[in-house]
């Protein structure tokens, strides 16, 4: 009797749908073959095989049953709002005596589609140093005050203006109260320097006045400039409200903020980074936000990878929505903060894989846990990645998601690396790693990007550093690669 993986979506394969008749399968199976056999002009043993494999399975009705039953028992739990799957770069490694590189492609599915019914507990910090002064602070003002549209009265709200100090506008308060909002915004002006751990802790402070299961609890940090010395210490709030169920979203105005420190303090506070390059987009991030923070369904979400002996976690990205290097200060177990409805999720592991003698072999357990945002009920659920080893090479192509999400990635790593290279003075390495980079993006049809890259490469050529927008414009421009075209304006470079 033919054995099966539930893992493999064998319905794929075959190119026809889970409610398929037997007809239809067959005759689709026959089509395959036709087109896959290894002596057919376009021939290819491992597709001929696995196409052979699902046939078996799905072919014979009670084994398509049984493989059915386990396929939902493994895929569709209804105690999870989501549903998660695997796709390895390879499913066969060959025998050899050096390591090898796996990468494995993690795709986070949201099943629900309605909304949880939690209230929103936020509190807005706006930096009001004296660089916001004029048109950024007037754009600010009219996005505070268009976020309360689109709030629900019961939801709370705080307000927070800082520069070297921080100002409580408005205490945490149900967002029905729309005329004392608007007062604070009317007195809010610009002066001083900027040191956001104030801001960031006065936030905090009226956060936690309501934070429980009851609300989604979130600050939303907006400044266009640089903090000093006071970094580290943020951070490390930031960390404390993650693990407490509060969230941090950063958003940098303008060219002058430092993008590394917002990065860091968004990663750890669980939230998101982006990059504002005009005043005047700063309503439609906000309302954005706020709309998909409505649309939570399940947070604390966390990866826990756990190799098998010898076998190493080099590195791990989150691919989708947007395109980030995954936070490693817990090790093996990645943060991955929210879910939202109708907003898949992918996340990209890269293995080293020690030299291994031939057979199945159990790479790695990954093991996903969430809180149920409209339950509340903490989820686990497993998963197990298994390769064969064997002794002759097999000609397996790369999966088209992963490749897809591999070429991006590469493209963003690229930039990412040229602007270390740049801070640790090394120019000419990045202007190599800028021109590489270059190149990626206009392979990939991203000329306007690959144009930036360049014109970066000539600025470092002549005066050994970037400019600000030029490098805001590919940090946050590359990591939106991975984002369909309809969902660009979400993430990364708004407003241009």
């Amino acid at each position: 009797m033919a054995t099966f993986a539930p893992q493999e979506d064998y319905y794929a394969i075959l190119e026809v749908s889970s409610d398929a008749t037997t007809e239809e399968i067959r005759q689709s199976y026959q089509e395959l073959v036709r087109r896959y056999h290894p002596d057919s002009p376009k021939g290819n043993t491992y597709f001929f095989r696995k196409i052979r494999q699902a046939y078996q399975v799905l072919g014979e009705p009670s084994r398509r049953r049984a493989y059915d039953q386990q396929r939902r028992q493994r895929n569709s739990d209804s105690t999870l709002p989501f549903t998660w799957d695997t796709k390895l770069s390879r499913s066969t490694l060959p025998t050899l005596t050096t390591s090898q590189m796996l990468y494995t492609l993690v795709n986070i599915r949201p099943q629900s589609t309605e909304p949880v019914g939690k209230r929103l507990n936020l509190a807005l910090v706006i930096d009001c140093s004296a660089s916001m002064k004029g048109t950024p602070l007037h754009y600010v003002k009219m996005a505070a005050l268009d976020v309360l549209k689109f709030m629900h009265p019961n939801d709370i709200l705080a307000i927070i203006a800082f520069n070297d100090r921080a100002r409580v506008l408005t205490p945490s308060t149900p967002a029905r109260n729309r005329i004392a909002f608007s007062s604070a915004l009317a007195s809010l002006s610009s002066a001083g320097g900027t040191e956001i751990y104030q801001g960031l802790m006065a936030g905090l402070e009226q956060v936690r006045r309501y934070a429980s299961d009851e609300y989604i609890n979130h600050v939303l940090l907006l400044t266009d400039g640089r903090t000093y010395g006071d970094e580290d210490r943020a951070v490390f709030e930031a960390q404390q409200a993650y693990n407490q169920g509060i969230y941090i979203s950063a958003f940098g105005i303008g060219e002058e903020w430092n993008d590394k420190f917002l990065d860091d303090l968004a990663r750890a506070g669980g939230g998101i980074s982006q990059y504002i390059s005009s005043p005047s987009a700063v309503r439609k991030v906000l309302r954005e936000q706020i709309q998909e923070l409505n649309k939570s369904i399940a947070h604390k979400l966390r990866l826990h990878v756990k190799p098998a002996d010898g076998v190493q976690l080099q590195s791990a990205y989150r691919a989708a929505p947007y395109m980030e290097l995954l936070d490693r200060t817990l090790g093996n177990v990645l943060k991955l903060g929210r879910l939202v409805s109708e907003e898949p999720m992918a996340i990209l592991l890269e293995f080293i894989v020690p030299p291994r003698q031939a057979g199945p072999w159990k790479l790695a357990q990954l093991e996903l846990a969430a809180e149920d945002l409209g339950t509340g009920e903490k989820l686990i659920t497993r998963q197990e990645l298994k390769v064969n080893i064997a002794s002759e090479v097999v000609n397996e192509p790369l999966p088209p998601q992963l490749f897809n999400y591999l070429s991006r990635i590469n493209a963003f790593r690229l930039q990412e690396n040229a602007w270390r290279a740049l801070d640790a003075g090394d120019t000419k390495q990045a202007t190599s790693l800028l021109e590489a980079a270059a190149t990626q993006l206009f392979d990939m049809g991203y000329g306007e990007l690959a144009q930036a890259a360049m014109l970066e490469v000539g600025y470092i050529a002549r005066g050994g550093t970037s400019t600000g927008r030029g490098r805001k414009k590919l940090r946050y421009g590359t990591r939106s690669l991975s984002i369909p075209s309809i969902q660009q304006s979400r993430r990364g470079n708004h407003g241009n």
